[in-house]
């Protein structure tokens, strides 16, 4: 089991990663352990049994697997709300950026120019870097 801050290494650089108590529903690492203020203050520890250390370089490559499916569901939510209608100001507005910029990301090439496809039927598409980042791995 992880640490509750391994996730967050700006707030905790000194996380051991792998929990050794609990306090309810919150795994703390010995470094973190020692650093908690309030959190399970008047609760007794429940100790976790010994487990291995927690493999970095698998979660590097389980949180890239993770990238890269959340991005395909993006691309597909993406082209649905096109195909219902939705405008690209509205889906730029969900993602938080302008419209140009969900278009520029999401478009294919010739839903762009082609009437059809900008009245709905486009077929979203990851952004070109996305695609070199996985074809990197």
């Amino acid at each position: 089991m992880h640490c509750h801050y391994a996730e967050d290494p700006a707030r905790r650089p000194q996380c051991t990663l792998t929990a050794v108590v609990r306090y309810d529903d919150v795994a703390l690492c010995p470094s973190c352990q020692a650093r908690r203020s309030t959190l399970g203050k008047g609760q007794r520890p429940l100790p976790l049994p010994t487990s291995p250390a927690l493999d970095v370089l698998n979660w590097v490559a389980t949180a890239h697997q993770q990238t890269i499916a959340a991005e395909r569901l993006l691309a597909a939510a993406v082209t649905r709300a096109r195909q219902t209608g939705q405008p690209w100001s509205a889906i730029g507005t969900q993602l938080g950026v302008t419209r140009q910029a969900a278009q520029q990301r999401f478009a294919t090439p010739s839903s762009q120019s082609n009437p059809d496809q900008r009245a709905g039927h486009t077929r979203a598409i990851p952004h070109e870097a996305t695609k070199r980042r996985s074809r990197a791995s």
